[in-house]
């Protein structure tokens, strides 16, 4: 090999791995402070190429956040506000997830309308009506 194509090589080589650190480095950091907000399900008649595809791509505080028809830069919720806790309690789960990265509906029942729960479901947390605890009382023998 001559010098010349030797340190050509050398040179494409140096810059292929700083940018591969560089990238690395955006790309697999700590995403950014705050949740995504909620976003309600809805059909997606039309797939959009995503906006982002990690919070870096994001201007300042926006986070790449999924949707059913594309990822979106948002601007973040704090997920440490104080929320509504609606009474009752959540179904239990039965059942496994078929869909691939499922999307919450909700994340704590102040996302959910009058009194129903964010609950943990098969495919992600959605509003559901809740379980009214009733007690039978117990028979002493």
């Amino acid at each position: 090999m001559k010098p010349r194509s030797l340190i050509t090589f050398l040179v494409l080589l140096a810059l292929e791995i700083l940018t591969s650190w560089a990238a690395e480095s955006t790309a697999t950091g700590k995403a950014k402070s705050g949740a995504c907000p909620v976003r309600p399900r809805f059909l997606c008649l039309v797939f959009e190429p995503p906006e982002c595809l990690n919070d870096w791509d994001c201007p300042k505080e926006q986070k790449c956040c999924p949707s059913y028809c594309s990822n979106y830069c948002l601007d973040p919720v704090d997920p440490s506000k104080q929320v509504k806790v609606n009474p009752g309690r959540c179904p239990l789960v039965i059942g496994e997830c078929k869909e691939p990265n499922p999307i919450d509906t909700c994340l704590n029942d102040s996302d959910c309308l009058d009194s129903l729960k964010c609950c943990k479901r098969p495919c992600g947390n959605s509003c559901v009506e809740s379980l009214k605890d009733t007690f039978l009382p117990v028979q002493q023998d």
